[in-house]
């Protein structure tokens, strides 16, 4: 079938649109359905040449870009409103197909597809609950969920962890939203080290993932002997490169590959930015068979206790994060044996060729 992927955040490298949209395509072509992808306007210079070697043609046909700052004041609410207004025109740009496919779907863009359900049919995955970025896209999506379940079912929502599907009834009871397997295939790790010696920290490093932790962390573990890994792929976690046993990588196409070049990764984010939201880094991890740290409280906790496996910290400092590596260090051979373990049970639910069945599965059954 000819399916339109429709993801208004594809406007740059960082953070996990692009890498997920490659992902998605690439499944979905290996299955004989035809792709026609539609992106945000402007992409960044380092989009544009990543999609021209991936051999990726992108439409840039939204307007309205998904996580723009947003005020504290009364005004969140008539911007949510535009960037529905701004996304359903848009979508008149978009030719009728067997299905779109929205891979992350936040509340504005949830009203838009609303709009235009009497086109074709449509599934949408979201990643958090809808109160993030901001209060106001809890409403949003109250407002549109309530429309859509007293609507014909042409349009699956749908949320990549059971927790979230759960909590989303608390927003909109009467709208089920179905599960959907994580496309997070983790790479091959054959490796069992004996000690730990290589300690990597990936993603797009920003406030909310510990960005001010790092340089003393990175300085402390580099102290005790480690060598480290900093991906840099944002250019705002500033290292001194001149160190032999560190490692600074720009954004990179096999994310998973190099997560399984190393004995543990350390996500020290801030809890309170993912109660609610899942993370690729750990996804990858867990995916990947490597032990990985991470803070208590949150929804990326809460996903390595369902498959066994993470080191967790409860304060968010240099110290709590050091000592949570001491802890994986001194019993490294169980810290390994329980990742290992956690990989089996990913890959029993989980990856991107799960996730093609479901949306198979999902459209087949749509009106």
């Amino acid at each position: 079938m000819k399916i339109s992927l429709l993801d208004p955040g594809l406007v740059q490298t960082t953070g996990h649109h692009f890498d997920l949209d490659l992902r998605l395509i690439r499944a979905l072509e290996a299955r004989g359905h035809e792709v026609e992808v539609h992106g945000g306007i402007n992409p960044a210079p380092a989009l544009m040449a990543a999609l021209e070697e991936a051999g990726m043609v992108v439409h840039e046909t939204f307007r309205a870009a998904p996580y723009g700052p947003l005020p504290t004041d009364g005004t969140a609410a008539a911007i949510y409103r535009t960037r529905g207004i701004a996304t359903t025109a848009d979508l008149n740009a978009v030719d009728p197909s067997s299905l779109w496919l929205w891979p992350t779907l936040p509340p504005y863009q949830l009203a838009a597809a609303i709009g235009a359900a009497a086109k074709t049919r449509q599934i949408g995955g979201t990643w958090w609950l809808p109160r993030h970025p901001h209060a106001e896209g809890a409403a949003t999506w109250a407002r549109a969920a309530e429309r859509l379940a007293r609507s014909p079912r042409s349009i699956v929502i749908g949320a990549f962890d059971e927790w979230l599907c759960d909590s989303y009834k608390s927003y909109t009871p009467e709208l089920s939203v179905v599960n959907l397997p994580v496309p997070h295939d983790g790479a091959v790790n054959q490796g069992r080290p004996a000690v730990l010696t290589r300690i990597g920290f990936f993603g797009h490093q920003r406030p909310a993932r510990g960005l001010d932790l790092m340089p003393e962390l990175v300085r402390r573990l580099l102290d005790r002997g480690y060598e480290v890994v900093v991906q840099n792929s944002a250019g705002n976690a500033h290292q001194d490169h001149r160190h032999p046993r560190l490692e600074v990588l720009p954004y990179i196409k096999d994310f998973a590959a190099e997560i399984a070049r190393c004995d543990l990764v350390v996500w020290p984010s801030k809890w309170q930015s993912y109660v609610a939201s899942c993370s690729g880094v750990v996804g990858e991890s867990i995916a990947s068979g490597v032990p990985v740290i991470l803070p208590s409280g949150c929804l990326p906790a809460v996903l390595a206790a369902r498959h066994g496996c993470g080191t967790l910290f409860h304060d968010y400092s240099a110290e709590a994060i050091l000592q949570a590596v001491d802890e994986v260090a001194a019993d490294f051979s169980q810290a390994i044996e329980r990742a290992r373990r956690g990989a089996i049970s990913w890959h029993a639910s989980n990856g991107t060729a799960r996730l093609v069945d479901a949306i198979e599965a999902h459209a087949a059954s749509l009106q």
